[in-house]
């Protein structure tokens, strides 16, 4: 609410006022001009790799909460290119309600960004309105708006907070976590000989207890497309 007053305000008033502070004034050439574009457009990039490190996060969060649901609900496998019941991969590796809020929240902070440190010609002229030359002549410089730089504090303070809070979410397991490591996933997939079933990846599968006993009363859990049981506290499986 506060964030989107500050916002609204900003945007009615109108930044890169008269109020802005000009760092450094350099004459208008070729290097100065890529000199200045170069530090204004260096935060971008570190923006940039911020969002990047956000993004593998919730990538990582929304990843072990699927793989987690696999054991609530029976669903397709996804897959890059689905056949029969699989489901095909997010277009931004993320649910959409997960990348359409990020995606925003990472404009917004690359707009704001912009509005806090940009590119500034400062040109004089005279009371007649001719434009002076020679020691007077225009420059250039880099413009900083102190009230932007604190919305857009604030803007980036408030997504760690929440990416943070996602990240440290309790989550109840019912799959061992598996963390993108292709052995414990293989391992799920990978049922006994006389459990085998044809073409199950092509279904939709549900993990949970797939077989009754192996050996030493140990008992297989896995990826299935049959009836599947719940795991019971003090028994053994594989």
């Amino acid at each position: 609410m506060v964030l989107g007053i500050a916002v609204a305000y900003t945007v009615a008033r109108g930044w890169g006022t008269s109020s802005d502070m000009i760092l450094g004034r350099l004459p208008i050439t070729s290097s100065s001009t890529l000199l200045l574009a170069w530090l204004v457009n260096t935060p971008q990039l570190l923006l940039s790799t911020f969002y990047l490190c956000i993004n593998g996060q919730c990538t990582t969060v929304a990843g072990a909460h699927e793989w987690n649901n696999l054991a609530i609900s029976r669903k397709g496998l996804r897959v890059t290119d689905p056949r029969g019941e699989q489901r095909g991969t997010y277009f931004l590796q993320l649910p959409y309600r997960w990348s359409l809020p990020l995606a925003v929240v990472s404009g917004t902070l690359h707009w704001l960004l912009s509005q806090s440190l940009f590119l500034v010609r400062v040109d004089y002229y005279d009371r007649s309105g001719t434009l002076l030359s020679g020691k007077d002549k225009s420059k250039m410089g880099c413009g900083f708006s102190g009230f932007s730089t604190v919305v857009l504090c604030g803007t980036l303070w408030v997504l760690i907070v929440a990416t943070l809070s996602i990240g440290n979410m309790a989550l109840k397991v019912r799959v061992p976590y598996a963390a993108g490591c292709s052995l414990v996933i293989s391992a799920a997939c990978h049922l006994p000989e006389r459990e085998r079933e044809e073409e199950v990846w092509l279904g939709k599968v549900q993990w949970g207890v797939v077989e009754e006993k192996m050996w030493e009363d140990e008992r297989h859990c896995g990826l299935s497309g049959r009836a599947v049981r719940k795991p019971k506290v003090g028994s053994k499986y594989l």
